[in-house]
């Protein structure tokens, strides 16, 4: 693809002021751990992923936080959850990026094998690190061995099970054991708990969903944040209006509006969701999943649904 002179203008432009500002934060443009914006938590990433540079380092440089930690940063201090489960930690940004309260039970789920080490040494520096158990496995519907995982080596964040968006042969293969997340989370820490989660798992979030229906039927209420890329979902195996459907037998759904203005608005039809870029054929929107018990009082004071 094509990249205008304003694109690399401003690419060159922004790499100009974010060098200095690395080096005099961390005394190298390359350092193994860094501090979200907004947060003095230190999240450890690998040096020479491009991804993890561009996202725990440069971005919080320029007082950037991402949509989804926004989300999560904003509910975790209202809900006061005692359950959280993060789906596709990456170098968990959401997980490691706000603090807890001293009885929240923490479980994060990376199948990126290349990515624990550096999962858990964020985990032993964080508050709460003890409360958090970080699992090493492919969330899906039902429980497998020797499921193939693809790494895109230049980019961790695009990493995924659904071959086709890592369809290149740079990519490393994994195979791992798949789990669900009711196999992990029992019913002793889930009962009754108000749950906080979030999934990015680059279209599996279809399957792994399936796979965490007890945790949130035992629940007192549930609350979380997805991605919804209908054409990622296709490469999974499901049709997305299906799964739509299936997503609102048990859940009141949301799309996100604006990041900005915090706002969100019920969602009706798969037809009715927004396309990407005016084509009809994609649709990729971020989910906020309310779970059908969930009390009154769920929407955090600086969110607004609209009308």
């Amino acid at each position: 693809m094509k990249v205008s002179p304003y694109k690399r203008f401003e690419k060159a432009f922004k790499e100009a002021y974010l060098k200095p500002l690395t080096l005099i934060r961390y005394g190298s443009l390359k350092p193994n751990k860094a501090r979200l914006h907004g947060c003095e938590n230190w999240i450890h990433i690998d040096p020479e992923d491009p991804c993890a540079i561009k996202k725990v380092v440069q971005e919080p440089l320029r007082g950037k936080v991402s949509d989804n930690l926004i989300f999560w940063r904003d509910f975790n201090r209202h809900l006061k959850p005692g359950l959280i489960v993060d789906v596709g930690l990456n170098y968990g940004e959401c997980m490691f990026g706000t603090d807890y309260g001293k009885d929240v039970r923490l479980f994060g789920f990376e199948a990126n094998p290349r990515l624990i080490p550096h999962l858990e040494k964020s985990r032993a520096d964080h508050p709460a690190g003890k409360q958090m158990t970080i699992t090493n496995c492919l969330v899906s519907d039902q429980p497998a061995s020797d499921i193939p995982f693809f790494v895109n080596p230049d980019w961790s964040g695009s990493s995924s099970a659904v071959r086709e968006l890592n369809d290149r042969p740079a990519s490393l293969e994994f195979k791992l054991e798949a789990k669900t997340v009711d196999s992990v989370v029992s019913s002793e820490v889930s009962s009754g708990a108000t749950v906080l989660f979030k999934m990015d798992i680059e279209g599996y979030e279809s399957r792994a969903l399936k796979g965490f229906t007890r945790v949130i039927s035992e629940a007192a209420g549930a609350i979380g944040f997805i991605e919804f890329d209908a054409q990622y979902i296709r490469w999974a195996g499901e049709e997305p209006d299906d799964y739509l459907d299936w997503l609102q037998q048990s859940f009141e759904t949301y799309r996100l509006v604006s990041i900005k203005a915090k706002t969100l608005k019920k969602v009706g039809r798969f037809a009715d969701l927004p396309k990407l870029h005016g084509n009809a054929e994609r649709v990729h929107v971020d989910l906020v999943l309310v779970a059908k018990q969930t009390p009154e009082g769920w929407l955090a004071p600086e969110w607004t649904v609209l009308s």
